[in-house]
């Protein structure tokens, strides 16, 4: 009886040291880690401060590096705006400006005028007929149009391809402009050959000076034809993007 009680003691003994034993171990433990947790954790900020002071370090120099060549093409641009007769201009971009007429031109031509009638209307007359409609300045630039002429211009209005010259009451509307008579119509051209197309039998000068019309025409060795100043606003045509290839260059 007295030999199990000591046995029980015995057991309850060491048991109780192996529980503290392994109390104070994991307590030993857990500083281990503790304190290699903490150590791993201050050298991860210094890391990364080092990878953070490389990458704004490399940051910079691309920075810099961007700006010495948009310093270098400005420098460029300037040089050519400055030297604009270094510019390349190829004939056929001049004659496309010509064309288009959005540049001034000069050359050999005509200058036809026409201006309402002087003459006294008769009883019964109609009066629209002695004055110059839309129609009549329309006729002559298809005339001056056929015959080669380069570039027209009305009381200093550009004609282009998409000109209008439309009736507004008493006045004419020509790229939305109001003009009135007498009208001064500039064609650069062949100036015999746009002369006969307008003095033709049975023409359109014939026809205005039948109702009493004033009209002439003016040969001249140096006219200049103004460049287009309205708008150029489209609305459904686009330009086709070719592709360049190895052949065309």
């Amino acid at each position: 009886m007295i030999s199990t009680k000591l046995k029980k003691n015995f057991i309850t003994s060491w048991q109780l040291s192996v529980a503290t034993t392994s109390l104070f171990l994991g307590f030993l433990l857990s500083i281990q880690f503790k304190s290699q947790a903490e150590h791993r954790a201050s050298n991860i900020p210094s890391r990364r401060i080092e990878d953070m002071t490389n990458l704004l370090k490399e940051s910079e120099e691309k920075r810099d590096s961007i700006e010495r060549t948009l310093a270098d093409l400005r420098d460029e641009l300037a040089k050519v705006k400055k030297n604009s007769s270094l510019a390349i201009e190829t004939k056929e971009s001049k004659n496309q400006m010509v064309l288009t007429g959005l540049t001034a031109v000069t050359g050999p031509g005509i200058i036809v005028t026409l201006n309402d009638s002087k003459n006294t209307l008769e009883k019964g007359e109609n009066p629209a007929n002695g004055i110059v409609h839309n129609e009549d300045l329309l006729k002559v630039v298809n005339e001056l149009n056929a015959a080669s002429a380069e570039a027209i211009s009305i009381n200093g209005n550009r004609l282009i391809s998409t000109s209008e010259i439309s009736c507004a009451g008493p006045t004419i509307l020509i790229n939305k402009n109001r003009v009135a008579p007498p009208f001064e119509i500039i064609a650069i051209g062949k100036a015999e050959v746009m002369t006969s197309a307008l003095e033709m039998r049975g023409g359109i000068l014939e026809t205005v000076k039948f109702f009493g019309l004033e009209a002439k025409i003016d040969k001249k060795n140096d006219l200049i034809v103004p460049a287009y100043n309205g708008s150029l606003d489209f609305k459904y045509s686009k330009p086709v993007m070719v592709s360049v290839t190895k052949g065309d260059l």
